[in-house]
């Protein structure tokens, strides 16, 4: 083999030259991932800004939740429901309608099985809830009057029957007065009719005019019947109305009790919004709500649905553009066969149960905002955060829940005007992975808010 002879010199051109080709490759760092800068934001509470007093968050038990009852898991499914979740306000459906009313009044003997059984649960449902939190408010809603007051004697569609050429509201508000005395409860609020312009032939309705017509009886005047008939009782509940199904039965409905004195709230449904028109399709009709109706406080009793980052954002505008006081969620358990996928809370006729998105959605507005709360005004540097603040009776904690709508993550700083931030809590959620508790400083009382999350930040000040 040929041998060659390197000099020095040239073995101190080769590395030098090995050396700057490495040095320019390093520079450019062509194998290593690009980490972008997230953007830091200011999230500011204004104690002085004050809106609407809280009372709370909640869902309903009625249709398809009589497997709570039987579930072997239902002591599991009471401490989710009543403890984990936070829960401000239960609804419950009305199911007094005894066989052959009014001669019989007792419900040992209802119209069917499933209405005494459901009966029976309502009981369990607010002696548990009680129990659990005695300060919880209890809402019963009725979908219609027993059949034998209705004009087709049916407790599917039709209306308030008339008897000598007369609406019968005052057997219809007697009718309340016998339900009250047969309970062994008695409800904080009530409802005298879900949905009163809507009839469907597959389950309990009845049909109303705001005020009566020829044809029609007026939600108005038997919502004074029933008023005048319980009044004086010494347990007398709290009156809800109109519980109207969607904007222009709000709009129709409200127009004529907005000024009675015995209505204590207004309730209403939003069935009107298309579900895939984007949520800010509901800002015209909620600052209405908000705005030309705020004689007293309004609660949206029923709706569900919407996606789950949907959903947040749906109820963020409903507490800051109708500036409602409380939120009741329409699929709080639901079961077989009633199978949905929105419910809070599925269970399945082995006794299993799922606990879903749903749930811990609610429980971000829930477990960290109660009753006496009070929204004030918060700031977010016109991010696109959308973010609302709640503060507590004692003024020494504030509870933000940030929304984060788009593809972009945040670094956020917490803070209240004039104040100091003296312990921090967060809590963060995405679709799929809910509920983890965020490693947060406070001496920095900052936190990261990823992309489409939902986040609750608990402040003590």
């Amino acid at each position: 083999m040929k041998k060659y002879k390197v000099t020095m010199p040239i073995i101190l051109l080769i590395v030098l030259y090995a050396s700057l080709a490495c040095g320019d490759k390093n520079t450019e760092t062509p194998d290593l991932p690009i980490v972008p800068e997230k953007t830091s934001l200011s999230i500011k509470a204004d104690l002085d800004v004050q809106y609407q007093e809280m009372i709370g968050f909640g869902g309903a038990l009625t249709w398809y939740s009589a497997g709570l009852v039987s579930s072997p898991k239902k002591e599991e499914l009471y401490e989710l429901i009543f403890e984990d979740l936070g829960m401000d306000i239960l609804r419950l459906k009305n199911w007094y309608y005894p066989k052959a009313y009014p001669e019989n009044k007792s419900p040992e003997l209802m119209e069917t099985e499933g209405d005494k059984a459901m009966w029976k649960a309502n009981e369990e449902f607010y002696t548990v809830a009680k129990s659990r939190n005695p300060e919880v408010q209890v809402l019963m809603s009725s979908w219609g009057p027993p059949a034998s007051l209705k004009n087709n004697n049916h407790l599917r569609e039709g209306k308030l029957k008339k008897k000598d050429n007369r609406f019968i509201y005052a057997e219809f508000a007697q009718y309340w007065e016998d339900m009250l005395n047969h309970m062994t409860f008695t409800p904080d609020i009530i409802s005298i009719q879900n949905e009163p312009g809507y009839i469907n032939s597959g389950w309990t309705t009845c049909q109303w005019s705001p005020r009566e017509t020829q044809e029609m009886a007026g939600y108005e005047e038997a919502l004074e019947a029933i008023w005048e008939q319980i009044k004086d009782r010494e347990d007398a509940p709290a009156i809800l109305g109109p519980e109207a199904e969607n904007q222009t039965a709000w709009e129709n409905f409200t127009l004529v009790i907005k000024d009675k004195d015995y209505l204590d709230y207004f309730g209403w449904h939003p069935y009107s919004f298309d579900k895939q028109a984007d949520v800010a399709n509901v800002d015209s009709w909620f600052d209405q709500i908000g705005n030309q109706y705020n004689q007293r406080p309004n609660i949206m009793t029923e709706y569900s649905g919407l996606d789950w980052l949907k959903t947040a954002r749906f109820v963020h505008r409903a507490l800051t553009v109708a500036n409602s006081s409380a939120y009741i969620y329409w699929e709080l358990v639901w079961g077989a066969p009633g199978y949905t996928e929105y419910p809070m809370i599925n269970i399945k006729s082995s006794g299993a149960y799922e606990v879903t998105g749903y749930y811990y959605l609610m429980k971000h507005f829930a477990k960290y905002v109660d009753k006496g709360y009070q929204r004030v005004g918060v700031s977010s540097n016109g991010s696109g955060l959308e973010v609302s603040a709640y503060l507590n009776p004692a003024a020494d904690q504030v509870t933000y829940v940030v929304i984060n709508p788009a593809d972009e993550e945040f670094v956020c700083q917490m803070e209240v005007e004039g104040k100091t931030v003296q312990t921090i809590q967060a809590f963060q959620s995405l679709k799929g992975n809910y509920d983890n508790q965020l490693q947060a400083s406070e001496e920095s009382a900052k936190i990261l808010v990823k992309a489409r999350s939902t986040t609750t930040v608990v402040v003590g000040i």
